[in-house]
């Protein structure tokens, strides 16, 4: 039985957008096993220091009880489609699944500059834990690929931009944004690697968790779930 979504949290963010409503994750498929949502930008996907909102607090309020397998993360501005087990032998098999490379991850993102083509990137990334920061090495790290498909061009304060289809074939934090930035197209708000700070700027990293393809941990069913766009990222005039 699918239960009633609790109350929405109460805002804590400091970004204005942000409100009380949007911080509710919404739900796109459930089953005794799994649940398949979409989690708004500005909602952490698991507890911090801050003790900020966060989407596993959510759902064990949803759920009514403690355990929630998270099988994987987006960053806190980072909106769009995940996948969570609800037991913990689901959990097992959709982790193993991930680590298999049998779950399919499709993001949208505006970045800055015209992609023309598809391309193919391929990088070596480093991550400092202490300061959160990835970078692109040529010893060392762990090797990173994905596709980059450009869907439409649009422009946001007289830059031109391009919304790309990355689909990840490996699975290293920040890489989307830090494999763009390295080939010149840095994504759009994003400061941290790319974008130069400016007096106006967008709310926040224009990135988008957009299509999940995986099998049933159950039934090897097939299942593929997309996430439209939301408000923030639609328009080719932002």
């Amino acid at each position: 039985m699918i239960k009633k979504e609790p109350t929405a949290f109460t805002d804590r963010s400091p970004n204005p957008k942000v409100t009380q409503a949007t911080l509710a994750p919404r739900i796109i498929f459930e089953d005794p096993h799994l649940i398949v949502l979409s989690k708004p930008p500005g909602l952490l996907s698991q507890g911090e220091h801050t003790g900020d909102q966060n989407l596993v607090d959510w759902l064990r309020n949803y759920l009514g009880r403690p355990y929630v397998g998270l099988i994987h993360r987006l960053d806190r501005n980072t909106s769009g489609i995940m996948i969570v087990a609800k037991r913990s032998k689901s959990a097992t098999r959709l982790t193993q699944a991930l680590q298999e490379g049998k779950i399919d991850r499709t993001y949208l993102a505006w970045v800055v500059g015209s992609l023309a083509h598809p391309v193919r990137w391929e990088h070596r990334l480093e991550k400092d834990s202490k300061t959160n920061r990835v970078r692109v090495v040529r010893s060392g790290g762990k090797p990173s690929a994905l596709l980059a498909t450009p869907v439409q061009p649009g422009r946001w304060l007289q830059k031109s931009l391009t919304l790309v289809e990355f689909k990840l074939e490996t699975g290293r934090s920040h890489q989307i944004r830090v494999q763009a930035a390295q080939e010149g197209f840095p994504l759009l708000g994003d400061t941290k690697y790319g974008m130069p700070a400016q007096k106006v700027e967008f709310s926040r990293v224009a990135l988008h968790s957009h299509q999940l393809e995986f099998p049933h941990p159950m039934s090897g069913e097939i299942l593929k779930f997309q996430d439209p766009l939301p408000e923030d990222l639609k328009a080719p005039q932002l």
